[in-house]
């Protein structure tokens, strides 16, 4: 029970009448007091009735991705014999939303719909609503806590992304790459060899035949499926509604994407718990899942992170960054992370995500514009190929050569 403003004030007022009344003998200022103090009372003691006997359900999607709009039922049925009056639903699953009911009929079940934003990537789970009333005087509010248990996935923004010029077409869909050359029925042209039982008289190299005085066949090199590697920096977040990481996030999920369309494997990487972790070979709605379910505070800076790749990176054609521009990813903490980088792999992507563009990171400590200019002209001297995102660019600015600081 929560009194309010008015209960101070209808207090203070019968104080005051029934002192003037008393002192002037005026019978009708008495009642008066008698009545606003009497509504004090009851102001206190019925809003607890009124959100008795009141059950909530929460009918929401399992799953959604961030920017949609969701919906969510609320069902609210009394149990109570009596009318509940002024009820007002706070709900903060997915996203804050009230309703009010004005009356509740004994027995009655009412259906409330809502629309939220899902404005923030990741596994939201609440277990209550909170039913509140204020009936019939408003001087005081009784809050009651209702379970209703709901879980909803809110993946990474996903953004279709053709034509990267970071992104090749595999010559074959199969998930694996060799660092060397395999043998198999590639369109490759490896050597000859000697015939052996099973292989196909249309690969006879008669020339080497004639010559060896045996039968010789052609040998082609195995066709090999190109791998990317993502490393996505969780060290820290901030920000209100989207923020640097879930920028990150949706980066990871859309380049992902675009790379298995392509025909691509995919390995993800970040930090948690002072150590790289990393999702490979994952079925699309798998991968969705494991970014949603990333949390900052992976307890590694990123070029820590960078400095212990090893098989994560093994065997990737390319190995896209996508880092928010926080002040431990400066020019002097990664430049030289992201120089060895390069020479370890073929290919260096950096994706710069502007923390400073993003709503509530002012007390972060993130880099300034003109650092952010600095670090990306140092990576691009080091060999990365580098974009920058703000909070409101579109990401379909990856789909262009190179983005000028």
């Amino acid at each position: 029970m929560r009194p309010r403003r008015r209960a101070v004030g209808l207090a203070f007022g019968a104080v005051l009448l029934f002192a003037v009344g008393t002192s002037v003998q005026a019978g009708w200022l008495l009642v008066i007091a008698s009545c606003l103090l009497g509504a004090v009372v009851a102001g206190l003691i019925l809003p607890r009735r009124m959100v008795r006997g009141i059950e909530v359900e929460r009918r929401a999607h399992a799953e959604s991705f961030q920017g949609d709009e969701v919906r969510i039922d609320l069902v609210v049925t009394n149990r109570s014999r009596g009318a509940r009056l002024a009820v007002e639903l706070r709900d903060e699953h997915v996203a804050p939303a009230r309703a009010f009911l004005p009356r509740l009929w004994p027995g009655e079940r009412v259906i409330v719909e809502t629309h939220r934003p899902a404005s923030r990537r990741g596994v939201h789970v609440t277990d209550r609503v909170v039913v509140a009333s204020g009936a019939p005087f408003g001087v005081a509010e009784a809050r009651r806590r209702v379970d209703a248990v709901s879980e909803t996935v809110v993946h990474p923004r996903l953004v279709r992304l053709d034509d990267l010029p970071f992104l090749q077409a595999a010559p074959t869909p199969e998930r694996a790459m060799h660092s060397a050359p395999r043998r198999g029925g590639g369109p490759e042209y490896l050597g000859v060899r000697e015939y052996r039982t099973g292989d196909s008289l249309r690969h006879v190299h008669w020339p080497s035949t004639a010559r060896h005085g045996e039968i010789m066949v052609r040998e082609f090199e195995r066709e090999q499926t190109r791998r990317l590697a993502i490393v996505v920096d969780a060290m820290t977040d901030a920000g209100a509604g989207e923020t640097p990481l879930d920028r990150c996030c949706s980066v990871a999920a859309s380049v992902a994407f675009a790379a298995q369309t392509a025909g691509q494997g995919v390995r993800v990487v970040a930090a948690a718990d002072g150590e790289p972790i990393s999702i490979a070979r994952a079925e699309p709605h798998a991968l969705l899942r494991w970014l949603a379910e990333l949390r900052p505070g992976g307890g590694l800076p990123l070029a820590d992170v960078l400095a212990l790749l090893g098989p994560e990176v093994l065997g990737a054609e390319t190995v896209l960054l996508a880092l928010p521009t926080w002040r431990a990813n400066s020019l002097e903490a990664l430049a030289d992370a992201v120089a060895d980088l390069v020479w370890r792999a073929p290919g260096v992507v950096a994706v710069l995500v502007e923390a400073h563009t993003f709503e509530g990171v002012d007390r972060a400590p993130h880099l300034e514009p003109e650092d952010v200019d600095a670090l990306a002209d140092a990576l691009r001297t080091a060999g990365a190929l580098v974009y920058r995102l703000g909070a409101e660019t579109d990401m379909a600015v990856l789909a262009r050569a190179r983005v000028m600081a």
